[in-house]
């Protein structure tokens, strides 16, 4: 399973239960819904997507696929915005 990172251009703080995200060298920022920074906070936290989808499901009572769906979707968002990185599969959570 694929695991992401915050890139290092990428600062965030907490308003509430919401993250604002900002590329430093894109100059520009992202404001993530509830959902999202959950999502957010257990990617910083060093979570796979299959953890960040587990916890997901079990603070929301979804089931687990519908979470990983959710959660993969997000990331891939996340990339393409140039947010995270993937990095290598070494590490276990």
């Amino acid at each position: 399973m694929h695991s992401y990172r915050p890139r290092s251009q990428v600062v965030s703080t907490t308003i509430d239960d919401e993250s604002v995200l900002l590329h430093l060298e894109a100059q520009q920022y992202y404001s993530l819904n509830e959902t999202g920074h959950r999502i957010w906070q257990l990617l910083t936290r060093g979570r796979d997507a299959g953890a960040i989808a587990a916890a997901l499901a079990e603070e929301w009572a979804l089931s687990e696929t519908e979470a990983l769906r959710h959660v993969r979707s997000f990331l891939q968002e996340l990339e393409e915005a140039n947010l995270v990185e993937e990095t290598s599969g070494d590490k276990t959570v």
